[in-house]
């Protein structure tokens, strides 16, 4: 931002009251992703700019929690399936998709903390 603002280290500096020094380490520490929320706040007000820090989910938060419900439920079955094919009692994929989709709700419709 400093650079598209043709802002020189020395200016951004004196605006923050530090030796034009502090400005490459600072830079460097944000380049290195190792820059404190503390300093980048400091670098954007001297910058006259707004941080936005955020995380923002690759898909919806209902998808992450479903997939993560059926994870969880298929661990759950994982055992019991294998101990039924060992004694010859498989039941068909239809069955075992629909159970695993039962038990994958009754995960989600419990506490969140259950989940992790």
């Amino acid at each position: 931002m400093r650079e598209s603002l043709g802002m020189s280290a020395s200016a951004l500096a004196r605006k923050l009251g530090v030796m034009p020094h502090s400005i490459a380490k600072l830079e460097k520490a944000e380049a290195d992703e190792k820059i404190t929320l503390a300093n980048l706040r400091k670098l954007a007000s001297a910058l006259d700019c707004e941080l936005q820090y955020a995380l923002v989910p690759r898909k919806s938060l209902e998808e992450i929690l479903e997939d993560r419900a059926i994870t969880i439920a298929r661990e759950r079955l994982r055992p019991i399936s294998h101990s039924m094919s060992l004694e010859n009692q498989s039941v068909d994929q239809s069955a075992s998709e629909k159970q695993l989709q039962l038990l994958a709700k009754e995960i989600l419709d419990g506490p969140r903390r259950n989940l992790w």
